[in-house]
């Protein structure tokens, strides 16, 4: 299931992973392409001069060239970055280092062109190799750019792949816990009530099919439907003891969240929660939205001091340690997890960035 997580909520962090190029429309990109570029401007007039009034011709001159090239290859690149991520990997370093040389050569030929028609002296700054030092030190430059960029993409990938199989082993270990619980709950119904356990067992073939899905982000609406599966069958056990309350912002529930990431917490709620208490209870599940955020929540109450049960709250960790990592690989530092235990009630939340862009 977790195949996806990268690939669907994250569908936008694959693609900038699998991006050669950066995306030099984005202000920051290009402040620091402009930073750059005029210190190497400065390393090459403390290189060539000798003194320091030919330092600030050098610089001048350099710092315009040199500012020239970068923004007019950066508004190159922006254009066509697009098309240059369709093209294969090699074919891409390729069309680059080629479109970002001939920017070169077109504006040291057009500097050249300008410094004599104005008569311009700097030295040997417009000499006969003039033209022939821009287009050795651009080529060495690019080269080395494209190589920092490839290099940069391969650690992106491998990234990624390593995080889709920390999140495939998590999911892993959560679909044993989820169908072990809900064969147990059928388990005690066979005796009970036959016909009531083959309706069950419709039920978990639902369950099962969402379970043992690749996709390991669905909508909101999908969440809910297969934890409302999941309580059809513990309500069938628990009867009146189970009382649910549902408290949904519908405008939500195209958003993308990671699958199996609310059941098991309604689960916790129902074996951590409801049953240690003899008349049972009321478990509130929420999803709405905080400023830019899903806040899922799982509400359930708590035994009072003068009931007597085996009930360790320790005993929830281990799904919610995986629901956590999970979102940290997912989300990054944007997603969250929470815990609200009080004497009365024990509350998840889940905190999930929502695209505001879309």
């Amino acid at each position: 299931m977790t195949e996806n997580i990268v690939n669907n909520t994250s569908n936008k962090d694959l693609q900038l992973a699998q991006c050669l190029l950066p995306n030099f429309c984005d202000v920051r990109i290009l402040f620091i392409l402009v930073l750059l570029t005029e210190v190497l401007a400065i390393i090459f007039a403390m290189a060539a001069a000798s003194s320091s009034d030919q330092f600030w011709d050098y610089l001048a001159i350099s710092s315009l060239l040199m500012l020239w090239i970068a923004l007019i290859n950066a508004a190159v690149l922006c254009s066509l970055r697009a098309w240059l991520h369709r093209q294969k990997e090699t074919h891409c370093l390729i069309i680059t280092f080629c479109l970002m040389m001939s920017v070169s050569i077109l504006v040291s030929l057009l500097t050249s062109k300008a410094g004599s028609l104005l008569y311009l002296e700097l030295g040997n700054s417009l000499n006969s190799l003039f033209f022939l030092r821009v287009i050795i030190i651009s080529a060495v430059i690019y080269f080395l750019l494209l190589r920092y960029f490839y290099i940069q993409q391969q650690w992106r990938l491998n990234l990624a792949a390593q995080s889709r199989a920390e999140i495939q082993a998590l999911q892993a270990r959560i679909r044993p816990h989820f169908l072990f619980n809900s064969m147990n709950t059928i388990a005690s119904l066979i005796t009970i009530s036959p016909e009531t356990a083959e309706t069950a067992i419709e039920d978990l073939s639902d369950l099962f099919r969402a379970s043992l899905s690749e996709k390991n982000m669905h909508q909101l609406k999908q969440e809910i439907e297969l934890t409302k599966s999941y309580l059809a069958i513990e309500s069938l056990r628990l009867g009146e003891r189970l009382q649910i309350k549902w408290q949904i912002d519908e405008n939500l529930l195209a958003t993308e969240i990671p699958s199996l990431s609310l059941q098991p917490l309604a689960e916790n709620a129902i074996y951590h929660g409801i049953e240690p208490i003899e008349k049972g209870g009321k478990i509130l599940i929420s999803a709405l939205q905080i400023e830019d955020k899903l806040i899922l929540s799982v509400s359930n109450p708590l035994m009072g001091e003068n009931q007597s049960s085996t009930f360790n709250k320790k005993g929830n960790h281990m799904a919610q340690d995986n629901i956590r990592q999970r979102l940290k690989l997912v989300y990054g530092n944007k997603g969250g997890f929470s815990i609200n235990d009080t004497k009365e009630s024990y509350t998840v939340s889940l905190s999930i960035p929502l695209d505001v862009k879309k």
